[in-house]
């Protein structure tokens, strides 16, 4: 395996691979987070975007599918009101469209692994978010958000060894 360390060697990797590939790795990346959704449609998707061989029209439909998944889970409210939870799922769904978006886009790709990755990283985030007083509680959301990113960097260095 690859031994990705650092942010810059992990940007440079991704920066290394084709479309298919980005899209292939940042399924990877969401597949990491989908134990903090329920919504079929995202786990449905993700394994659209993970699958190399997938036909441009699947590619599209499982974008569609999510991309309304993404819609319906996003909190559009004062901050005192933010339901972390759905927060959470949002950012989970928002991954798995940005990971199919270029099928329907045609964006430049040359970041989208990162975003996904992104998105990710703040899906565990939010998650790691205890509800349970009266104010928002982050005291575990350090140590989520770096075993995320550890998480990333060994599905990097693992796709890179393979590939």
């Amino acid at each position: 395996m690859s031994k990705i360390s650092t942010m810059k060697e992990f940007k440079e990797g991704l920066q290394s691979l084709s479309l298919d590939q980005q899209r292939v790795v940042a399924a990877r990346f969401v597949a990491e987070v989908l134990d903090l959704t329920d919504d079929e449609r995202v786990k449905q998707a993700q394994k659209v975007a993970a699958d190399p061989n997938a036909a441009p029209e699947s590619l599209m439909s499982a974008y569609h599918s999510v991309w309304h998944a993404a819609l319906e889970s996003s909190v559009h409210s004062d901050m005192e009101l933010i339901d972390w939870r759905k927060q959470t799922a949002h950012f989970v769904a928002r991954a798995c469209a940005e990971s199919l978006a270029p099928a329907h886009h045609g964006l430049a790709w040359r970041h989208l692994a990162y975003n996904v990755a992104s998105h990710c990283r703040m899906a565990r985030l939010c998650s790691s978010v205890e509800h349970e007083e009266e104010q928002p509680s982050l005291a575990a959301a350090e140590e989520a958000l770096n075993k995320q990113i550890r998480t990333q960097f060994e599905i990097l260095g693992a796709f890179l060894q393979e590939n």
